[in-house]
């Protein structure tokens, strides 16, 4: 292959006001005919794929069509194979460094490691991705890539994907590359945003000790401090185990102070400070023991996500093959259309199944239900153990971040594995101690390690903070398990984010095993898909607010802050009114509006709830199965489209209606036994 075009130049500004439109028709024929010519066994319907589409990237700053057309003859490989063979290395060699540079820049934000400085966070938001795709745009490795490797649509790959071998797919997931040529610049302006968002959710702490109810009373520990709003809800959660007054007026002063965050109603002194006191029920404060005056927090919320929108749209025009945030996150991100995942999604959400759950929560429960109930934890087999105790355990076993590390074999030991085969997957997995609520961080190349980060209270992780950490364990395994028992690194990896989350859940849900306890409930398995169902039941929703909002801010690109806040109440409200009032007897409640992944990981939410449908599929076929085999065999299948993965993994294509039909046949069979 002759790179003759890809010589060192000097440095320049390359526009891209005209990416798309500087190269004429007629010099896509031109180009086409000659490669069609000078490779007569060459499909030439990719040819034409692959001509058009550096079309898309060009500008004239690549130069003239003259230089087009000479690119594109003198670029074209005949041999796939090896080309292929050195992208790949290549791309391992680049992905894998700069995430891993990314991952220590990141360090001191994520990590709970002495204080921060302000240089931490400029630290943090500079990316060593940022110019990579000026970089390779300019020297046309990109182009070349394009060329010979041209992108293949999610339909198409479905609809093909069985059929091809490792190598075939391999070069398609090539094709995914460099889809966007978003400028050095405007990327690290994405950057800065979402560091500085992310700073401000991982900071968003409340001291509960300080929340009181309406007579100023005291219900949480001193040392409580909770993160919002994953923190909020778990300790919402833990309390279904407390079935008297005190369990239910501590949910209730949660569910409260939700939504004043949600209203950007509570005090901006209350966040990640200690000391005033506030009751979210009457939306008093009281500084040193009396009602005072104070400053709410004036809708910082919506100003950040205001600024990731604006900065995300900034980068569409530079984005030929996913001309929106929104595609980017669905097209590309999860490899499924926002339509095909919208109707997923409401379907489940419309399915008559949902009112007998509702019904059988409120009957366990023994009250109507609140709008807080879309957290019912009362299916789990943990809900006859109390949280008490199950902490005092986590904290013995677990008192630092280092401890757990050293565990984690025996974990994976507990879950099937043997102890040889479970050390060799966890020497690549480190934990951390983390400011937030906790997350994993996958490595991009062999030889790097996985990141598992929880929240640790200096009195030892408690059971909160070990559900989470087993969660995170599971990314952790796939993440070891796609990178390193997969041949070609550019299969690495899963379809898509979902796929991820789904082994977290079959993680997160054997946390009692993982402690040593063994539960044998009667109607254990019946009450096991509820609990799953439930949890998909309630992101759900949560899903479709963020994905509206999205849509709502396209549609409203120059919104202010306090228009953004009452369009995502107003939007909450509507997707509770359809799907939740019905059950929950509650109407216009915006509490699905809660959730801080809207802020820090914006559009990311959808990925909870396809992980919840295919973690249901993956768990009816392990039914009887050796765990530990079977997550090793599918976990190493590598990056094919969704629909062929699943197939792949479980034998059907990803679909909602197994988990509608399952939960049908477990309530009716509770019901029956309750008569």
């Amino acid at each position: 292959m002759a790179l003759s075009s890809c010589k060192q130049t000097e440095t320049k500004v390359n526009s891209t006001d005209d990416m798309g439109t500087y190269i004429p028709e007629k010099a896509i024929d031109e180009a086409v005919l000659e490669l069609r010519a000078k490779y007569p066994e060459a499909d030439y319907r990719l040819i034409e794929r692959g001509v058009e589409l550096v079309r898309k990237f060009w500008t004239s700053g690549d130069g003239s069509p003259d230089e087009f057309h000479k690119f594109c003859i003198d670029n074209y490989s005949n041999d796939k194979k090896t080309l292929a063979d050195r992208f790949s290395r290549n791309l391992e060699t680049v992905f894998g460094h700069f995430s891993r540079v990314g991952k220590e820049m990141q360090f001191p934000m994520h990590v709970e490691d002495g204080p921060l400085l302000p240089v931490d966070e400029i630290f943090a938001s500079w990316s060593p991705f940022a110019h990579i795709s000026d970089d390779w745009f300019d020297n046309r490795l990109a182009m070349i890539l394009h060329l010979n490797f041209p992108y293949c649509s999610p339909d198409e790959r479905n609809a093909m994907g069985m059929q091809w071998t490792d190598e075939q797919n391999a070069a398609v997931n090539l094709g995914l590359h460099f889809a966007s040529r978003t400028p050095g610049s405007l990327q690290q302006d994405i950057e800065k945003i979402s560091t500085r968002a992310e700073l401000y959710i991982s900071n968003y702490n409340i001291y509960m000790h300080n929340i009181v109810d309406e007579k100023g009373g005291r219900h949480f520990p001193e040392d409580m401090r909770l993160i919002s709003h994953w923190g909020l809800r778990d300790e919402l959660k833990s309390n279904y185990a407390d079935r008297t007054e005190t369990g239910l007026l501590k949910q209730k002063l949660i569910y409260d102070l939700m939504i004043r965050i949600i209203n950007q109603e509570i005090p901006g002194e209350m966040i990640n400070t200690q000391g005033n006191d506030y009751c979210p029920a009457s939306n008093k404060f009281f500084r040193d023991g009396r009602e005072s005056g104070f400053e709410r927090e004036k809708d910082v919320r919506y100003a950040f996500l205001l600024e990731i929108f604006r900065a995300s749209k900034a980068a569409d025009k530079y984005s030929p093959l996913y001309p929106g945030a929104i595609e980017r996150a669905f097209d590309q991100g999860l490899e499924m259309s926002f339509r095909e995942v919208e109707t997923m999604f409401t379907g489940f959400l419309s399915a008559p199944v949902n009112v007998k759950v509702g019904e059988l929560i409120g009957r366990r429960l023994g009250r109507p239900l609140q709008a807080y109930d879309i957290w019912y934890d009362g299916f789990k087999a943990r809900s006859s153990i109390s949280e008490k105790e199950l902490s005092a355990e986590t904290a013995r076993q677990f008192p630092d971040a280092k401890a757990l590390e050293r565990q984690l074999p025996d974990i994976l030991q507990l879950l099937g594995y043997g102890r040889e085969r479970a050390d060799e997957i966890c020497q690549y997995i480190v934990v951390d101690p983390a400011r937030g609520s906790g997350h994993a961080m996958g490595a991009s190349m062999k030889n790097d390690v996985s990141r598992l980060r929880v929240r640790v209270p200096e009195t030892g992780l408690n059971y909160n903070g070990f559900n989470v950490a087993m969660h995170e364990f599971g990314h952790n395994v796939e993440q070891t398990l796609s990178m390193y028992e997969v041949e070609n690194y550019l299969n690495s990896g899963i379809p898509n984010t979902a796929f991820t989350e789904a082994l977290a859940f079959l993680f997160q849900k054997r946390d009692l095993e993982a402690l040593g306890f063994r539960e044998d409930n009667p109607g254990k398995s019946q009450l096991t898909i509820l609990d799953n169902y439930w949890n998909a039941f309630e992101i759900m929703g949560v899903a479709l607010v963020d994905m509206y909002t999205w849509k709502w801010m396209y549609a409203n690109p120059d919104a202010k802050p306090e228009e953004l806040k009452a369009a995502v109440i107003n939007i909450a409200k509507d997707v509770w009114n359809k799907y939740y009032a019905p059950i929950f007897g509650v109407a216009d409640s915006p509490i699905l509006a809660v959730y801080s992944h809207m802020i820090s990981y914006p559009l990311y939410l959808a990925a909870y709830p396809i992980g919840h449908l295919i973690e249901f599929q993956l768990e009816q076929h392990l039914e009887g199965k050796d765990f530990a085999k079977e997550i090793d065999r599918i976990f190493s299948i590598g990056h094919y489209s969704p629909n062929v993965w699943m197939t792949r993994a479980v034998g059907t294509e990803l679909s909602a209606e197994p988990f509608i039909k399952a939960a049908t046949k477990a309530v009716d069979e509770i019901n029956a036994q309750l008569k």
